[in-house]
């Protein structure tokens, strides 16, 4: 589990956001199974929770979630992450399940 910002755009390349405090953590292990089904290596796919809140943009499956703090080891680039579920929003904080994209 990592604590962090993220700057997120939308496909077009448009940035919604940047700053946007949040919680990134790898699927659990129970989730290995309906990931699995999905196509989905496990190591790959995440839970990000907000932490400051819901933020004022809503998110959307597709969008692109950048990491403003952490890079990604294999690439050097800041860590990049897809929203691949739909995003739930719940009173003080949203939650999404993504992907990571790798060199992207």
């Amino acid at each position: 589990m990592i604590c962090t910002t993220l700057r997120v755009e939308r496909p077009e390349g448009s940035v919604l956001a940047r700053g946007m405090a949040a919680q990134i953590e790898q699927a659990a292990p129970d989730d290995a199974e309906r990931l699995d089904a999905a196509g989905s290596r496990p190591f790959d796919i995440f839970w990000m929770y907000t932490t400051g809140g819901v933020p004022a943009v809503a998110l959307r499956r597709g969008d692109a979630l950048f990491d403003e703090r952490y890079t990604d080891p294999e690439t050097g680039q800041p860590a990049k992450y897809r929203v691949s579920g739909l995003v739930e929003v719940f009173d003080d904080h949203i939650e999404a399940l993504c992907e990571r994209v790798i060199g992207g």
